[in-house]
């Protein structure tokens, strides 16, 4: 019996899988089932005839898997393909153990808690016209706003790139101080807050649009393909709660809100929030600052000077937000809940232009 990370690329295998947590979601043509190796490995295994798998599995049992292929998404690590219906019911295998990092030749698949490095990061981002519509997988509706890093096995202080101008050339010089920190560690396992790829994709897209020009070198978007990806996301369905914060929350990790009302930025929160029921929030005087208030509040800040504002406040509670979620994902790396978690490599497969 093999275990996942010894999938070729070329073809599937027979694994043989626990099956966790089925998400079943009639809506959606592939579903998502949460799966363990025989490495202790916790898996997403993208089914896309689920109608005709998910009758036939019970939580807490082992299956072989017949013809199981890497994924090309970073919504899974395994693909299940259609057409294919050989799940098999199997007694519990032997458990085996992840080796480690350095005994594996270019690996696809990683434990989290093997990797030589783990760097939580955060990405910002800009529409480029007023209907402020962004289509991931089109750079030309979006720019990078900031990224942020933090190592989650260093003690150090978290870097935060954000932009200072709107023209492109600042774009350009913050991409190119992410790729001089990315190109020292290749190998390490990035940790994105979110249940999808997008954070890295748009980077990744942005980076290919901006290489080969006079700032950033050419083909700069391959500084992320020798890196591995991870997101909490599986957390709070393992530990059956109904969002990461409260997973968090349940392992003791405090999480705090960015709050406006700790930033003198010259305006009232209520001048740009309008009308209640286009908020999250149940009134627009909440402090607690959202999504929307840093897409407006960043433009304030690129835009014309504008002399009710204090930038050098706007400017502290932007990056405070763009590097919010940092605290917490070193803090969930560092609990150990994620250590087991299958982190696949960013290859081109999976991030494309």
């Amino acid at each position: 019996m093999i275990a996942s990370r010894e999938i070729p690329a070329e073809r599937g295998l027979e694994v043989p899988l626990r099956v966790d947590y089925v998400a079943d979601d009639p809506a959606e043509p592939t579903s998502m089932v949460y799966c363990t190796d025989i490495e202790g490995t916790e898996l997403r295994v993208a089914v896309q005839e689920p109608s005709a798998t998910e009758s036939s599995l019970e939580t807490g049992k082992w299956y072989r898997f017949d013809r199981v292929v890497r994924s090309r998404s970073l919504g899974a690590q395994l693909l299940f393909p259609s057409g294919n219906s050989g799940v098999e019911r199997i007694e519990a295998p032997e458990p085996q153990t992840h080796p480690p990092l350095a005994e594996l030749d270019t690996p696809w698949l990683v434990q989290l808690g093997a990797s030589d490095e783990r760097i939580a990061v955060t990405v910002q981002t800009r529409p480029t016209d007023e209907t402020g519509g962004i289509r991931v997988e089109d750079p030309e509706t979006y720019e990078i706003a900031a990224v942020c890093f933090a190592y989650c096995d260093r003690s150090s202080d978290a870097t935060v790139y954000h932009r200072e101008e709107p023209d492109a050339r600042d774009e350009q010089l913050l991409l190119e101080h992410v790729v001089e920190d990315l190109s020292e560690a290749e190998g390490a396992t990035l940790v994105t807050r979110g249940y999808d790829r997008f954070p890295l994709e748009m980077l990744y897209q942005r980076l290919a649009q901006a290489s080969g020009g006079d700032v950033v070198g050419t083909g700069a978007e391959r500084v992320l393909n020798g890196c591995f990806h991870a997101t909490p996301e599986s957390v709070p369905v393992r530990s059956e709660a109904d969002a990461v914060v409260e997973a968090a929350r349940q392992l003791g990790i405090e999480v705090d809100p960015v709050l406006l009302s700790d930033y003198d930025i010259g305006i009232d929160r209520a001048d740009w929030r309008g009308e209640v029921d286009t908020m999250p929030l149940s009134d627009v005087s909440d402090p607690r600052m959202t999504d929307g208030d840093y897409a407006t509040l960043v433009e304030r800040y690129l835009g014309p000077e504008d002399g009710s504002v204090d930038s050098a406040q706007l400017a502290h509670c932007l990056k405070a937000y763009a590097s919010a979620d940092l605290g917490l994902l070193r803090e969930l790396v560092a609990h150990g809940t994620m250590d087991r978690l299958g982190c696949p490599r960013l290859s081109e497969r999976r991030l494309k232009r």
